[in-house]
This record gives C-alpha cells, sequence and structure tokens, in this order.
C-alpha cells in the first residue's frame, strides 16, 4: 500500500510539472498576443488555434504510441522536449523584438509536444491509483488545476517582470517534469491474445487507431462523452482562450494581473468542486451529472450579460469552474473505466481529441463573435452550442443512464 501511494504521489508531482508550467503559458501566450503586441480578437483566435491545433494533428498518435511504448519514457523524453522552445523563445526574445510569428511557432511547438505527454500520463494513472478510479482522477484534476492557479498567478506579473523571467520559470518547471517521470514505474502496456495476433500481422499505424475509434464509436458509454467534448472544445474552450481575456481587456480594462485573476477564479471553482467530489466519494450518476454540469456552466456564461461589476464577473467564472470541475471530471472517469488496459490510452487520447478537436474551431470563431458582436454576446452564442448539444445528446443516447462502473 505505501509503494502504491509513492508511486501516485511521485505521479502527482509529474502532474505539477506539467501544468505549472501550461497555466504560466495560458495567460503568458494570451497577454503577449492580446496586451503586448494589441493584437484583436480575430488574431488572438488564430494563435490560440495554433497552439491547440497540434493537439489534433497529434494526440491519436500519442496515445497510440503510448499503447506500444513505455509511457515513462515518453513523459520523460517529451517533457524535456517541450522545455526546449519556451528556452528559445527567451534567446530570441534577448536578441531581437518579439513579434506575432515568432509565437506562432512558439505555441505550435508546445502544443505539439503536450499532445505526446497528456495520453501517456493519462494512461499511467491506473498503474499507480488504487481501486477508485474515480477519486483518483478527481485528486489529479483537482492538482493539475491547482497547479495551473500557480502558474496563473507567476504570469500574472508580465506586466512589471516581463515575459523572460517567467519564460524561465516555465522551462525550469518542465525539466522538474522530466526528472520526476524518472521515478514512475515502468509502463509497458500488456498485450491481449487479440493485440498479440494483430501485431504479427504488423497491422498499420491507422489500423491501429482505425480500432481505437471503433472501440469508442461502439460504446454506449464512451460515444456520447466524445460528442459532449468536442462542443465543449468549440463552445466552452473557445470562450475561456479568446472570450474571457478580450471581455477582461476590452469590457473591463484589464492587463496581465486581471486576465490572471479570471483564470484563477475559474481554476478555484475547479478546485473546491474537486474537494467536495473527493469527500463524498464522487457521482455514481455519472452520465447525468456530466449534461446537468455542461448546462449549468451555460447558465453562467450567459449571466455574464448582465454586466455585473468585475468582481461580479470573476464571480460568474468561478461558478463556471465549479460546473467545468464536475464535467471533465465526470467524463474522463466514464472513458477511464470503460477502455480495456490495451485500449485505455488510444481512448483517453480520443477523449481528449474531444475537445482539443473543437478547440481550434472555438477558437476562431469566438474570436470572430467577439469581433462582430463583443465578447459578453460571444458567451450567450458558447451556451446556446452547448446547450443544443445537450438536448441532442439527451434524445439520441442512453447518457443519462451511465453510472460509475463497480470494480
Amino acid at each position: 500500500m505505501s509503494t502504491s501511494r509513492s508511486k501516485f504521489s511521485w505521479y502527482l508531482a509529474g502532474v505539477v510539472g506539467q501544468f505549472l508550467p501550461w497555466g504560466i503559458n495560458s495567460v503568458l501566450f494570451t497577454w503577449m498576443i492580446a496586451v503586448y503586441l494589441e493584437e484583436g480578437g480575430v488574431r488572438l483566435g488564430i494563435a490560440q488555434m495554433c497552439i491547440q491545433l497540434p493537439g489534433l494533428v497529434f494526440i491519436l498518435f500519442g496515445g497510440l504510441l503510448a499503447d506500444r511504448v513505455d509511457r515513462r519514457t515518453i513523459l520523460i523524453v517529451f517533457q524535456f522536449l517541450a522545455a526546449l522552445p519556451v528556452f528559445t523563445l527567451v534567446l530570441l526574445i534577448e536578441i531581437s523584438s518579439l513579434s506575432y510569428l515568432m509565437l506562432i511557432v512558439f505555441g505550435v511547438s508546445v502544443g505539439s509536444f503536450n499532445a505526446f505527454i497528456q495520453p501517456a500520463r493519462d494512461s499511467v494513472l491506473n498503474q499507480v491509483s488504487g481501486p477508485n478510479i474515480q477519486q483518483a482522477v478527481t485528486i489529479t484534476m483537482g492538482l493539475s488545476f491547482f497547479a495551473q492557479i500557480v502558474g496563473f498567478g507567476f504570469a500574472g506579473q508580465a506586466d512589471t517582470a516581463g515575459p523572460v523571467p517567467l519564460l524561465l520559470i516555465q522551462g525550469t518547471v518542465l525539466l522538474f517534469g522530466a526528472l520526476v517521470a524518472l521515478k514512475l514505474p515502468s509502463s509497458v502496456p500488456k498485450r491481449t491474445p487479440l493485440a498479440e495476433s494483430r501485431e504479427k500481422d504488423r497491422k498499420s499505424v491507422f489500423g491501429d487507431i482505425s480500432d481505437g475509434l471503433s472501440l469508442i464509436f461502439h460504446s454506449p458509454r464512451m460515444l456520447p462523452v466524445m460528442i459532449l467534448m468536442f462542443s465543449v472544445g468549440v463552445f466552452y474552450m473557445g470562450a475561456f482562450s479568446v472570450l474571457n481575456p478580450l471581455a477582461v481587456r476590452d469590457v473591463y480594462g484589464g492587463a496581465a494581473f486581471d486576465i490572471a485573476l479570471s483564470f484563477m477564479c475559474f481554476m478555484v471553482g475547479t478546485i473546491i468542486v474537486t474537494i467536495i467530489l473527493v469527500a463524498t466519494g464522487g457521482i455514481r450518476r455519472q452520465g447525468l451529472g456530466l449534461m446537468i454540469a455542461l448546462v449549468a456552466g451555460g447558465v453562467c456564461l450567459i449571466l455574464t450579460n448582465l454586466r455585473l461589476p468585475f468582481y461580479g464577473y470573476l464571480f460568474c467564472i468561478g461558478l463556471w469552474g465549479m460546473c467545468g470541475g464536475v464535467a471533465m471530471s465526470l467524463g474522463r472517469a466514464i472513458v477511464q473505466e470503460s477502455a480495456p488496459e490495451n485500449y485505455r490510452a488510444r481512448a483517453l487520447s480520443i477523449y481528449s481529441l474531444g475537445t482539443l478537436g473543437g478547440a481550434p474551431i472555438g477558437a476562431v470563431s469566438m474570436g470572430y463573435f467577439a469581433s462582430v458582436m463583443g465578447p459578453l454576446l460571444g458567451f450567450f452564442v458558447a451556451a446556446a452550442g452547448v446547450f443544443f448539444t445537450v438536448v441532442v445528446v439527451s434524445i439520441m443516447t442512453s447518457l443519462s443512464t451511465v453510472d460509475r462502473l463497480q470494480k
């Protein structure tokens, strides 16, 4: 038991090594585009699309790699590689001026490496957690949200510190994540007889990915979750990455600290609900809980159109974060419990693809809506899109009846 706890503790340290830098990057990248370079909504949306698009392109290959290769090795190598563009950007800033194109290349690089890190980290969780997968998922997500809050806090100092010190922190913590991965157990996926026979048939990479997709599309538990996660990527991730910073800048006249504060409020909401879920043992009616959480999150976005004072706006964002924490925890737990071990990395990468695949579309479309009607009305559009998807899924599938699997 103590060995299992030790492995899980090192796993959680690795979560910090991944998500604290991501928190810094989320605010700092947005600040460099929207505040430092003073770009508009469409160009901010394009930049966010470039940091999210590699996930759409590479995450299925990342999941396949994690189903074939030692996942610990993947984490070590790609955490190290993820630090390289960060330190490169520091060097470029020191010797020349910051440019929009430079940030686009940086965003593509960061997004590409993360597409290989995330499936490997997700699939290792089953080897280091106890029997309650939902609780382990919830703890992991809660810590990832907390680590991002710390990252937001660092990045909120961009107005006074500038980008270079923050990028140095970001790169150093990424290297810490690579070192921590050395303490994880070797995690080479077990092969079932069917998987071994297919391996002997030298099945193509695309054939293996097709197997993972087929597993999802034929699963009454996982397919509805994927549909909802794609909707979340298009509407909610687009709202979070583009509409929220534009609302802070254009409606409330905020800068780096205020953008970071709004991100913090969202993550504080997720942490609060994470503590509640861990303390209560989770939610049994997972499918119904997922849909209710998504609808409630949309209501929070609509409330921002009341032109509340800034603290009222932050309160709505915090409530939205609570709803998002429930939805993300339940969605991932359904997939984590439902996928067979030798398909788990692929299933989790497809789960991530649901949100990451929709995110580039959401970034550009929400940027367009913000430029045409303003960011607050854009929130209304985002909520309406998710409402529509939840209604369709509730009518066309049996997701509302999906309960937690008993181990």
